[in-house]
């Protein structure tokens, strides 16, 4: 559960653009306009705007978390990190299956490449949303313990001085009490949102309360008929429930 101080902070919330063109996502973010500063560009939107869409945002005085999940030898990474802390995103992901030195080698990038006054934060991916137990059988993984195996990934990643992991609601307590990494958190659906192809989701309310530092949230609000409304709803959920943590916690 979070402490008093912990909900006194406001938890960003991420907005994935996923989406296949940029004038789509250009135009939620003129309907979501001052109510929202947090944008994350994943592999599709990447692909289709680049570089430059990515600029148009920050240009705009938006904070981008740029979701590309990198997952290749030390030297690959690297370089993709050094060109992504370029570009000035707030933060940039990569697989933690990739390795310790695949890893290091990530940190020392943001470290050296990222912009002036503006440091880029690498997060490590443990494991994706989208797997469930069986999962993990047939990967080969010695353990069907979901939140044994994050909490492996999340030693490594904190031994290679990473800001932070991606992982379920279901796990962030886990993390939280055996390593001081921020944690970002997707599959989040409100009350009654289908899962799509997420196994592991949860409510923004129940994620906040196991101490989510950042939350991603796409199709609750990319495809609501008022994307601004659904946007005030979940904020709105998400600072009752800190507040109700709160008194709790007094």
């Amino acid at each position: 559960m979070i402490n008093e101080k912990q909900q006194q902070v406001e938890v960003p919330v991420f907005v994935a653009l996923d989406f296949a063109h940029a004038h789509e996502a250009r135009e939620l973010v003129q309907k979501l306009g001052e109510h929202h500063s947090h944008y994350k560009i994943g592999l599709q939107l990447y692909l289709a705007a680049g570089r430059a869409f990515v600029s148009e945002l920050e240009s705009e005085g938006k904070s981008i978390f740029l979701d590309l999940k990198f997952h290749d030898i030390p030297n690959t990474v690297h370089f993709a990190v050094a060109e992504a802390a370029k570009l000035g995103v707030d933060f940039v992901t990569i697989h933690a299956g990739g390795g310790k030195e695949m890893m290091k080698s990530a940190v020392e990038a943001a470290h050296h490449h990222s912009l002036p006054q503006h440091q880029t934060k690498v997060l490590a991916v443990t494991l994706l949303t989208s797997l469930h137990v069986n999962d993990l059988v047939q990967l080969g993984y010695m353990t069907t313990d979901l939140v044994k195996q994050v909490q492996r990934l999340t030693y490594l990643a904190q031994d290679c001085n990473v800001h932070g992991v991606v992982c379920s609601a279901h796990e962030v307590a886990a993390v939280k009490a055996s390593t001081g990494l921020k944690t970002m958190v997707p599959g989040i659906r409100t009350s009654g949102d289908a899962k799509g192809d997420q196994a592991r989701v949860a409510t923004p309310e129940y994620a906040v309360q196991c101490g989510a530092d950042y939350l991603v949230v796409g199709r609750p609000i990319t495809q609501a008929a008022n994307p601004v409304q659904a946007l005030q709803e979940l904020k709105a959920l998400i600072s009752g429930s800190q507040h109700e943590t709160g008194e709790m916690n007094v």
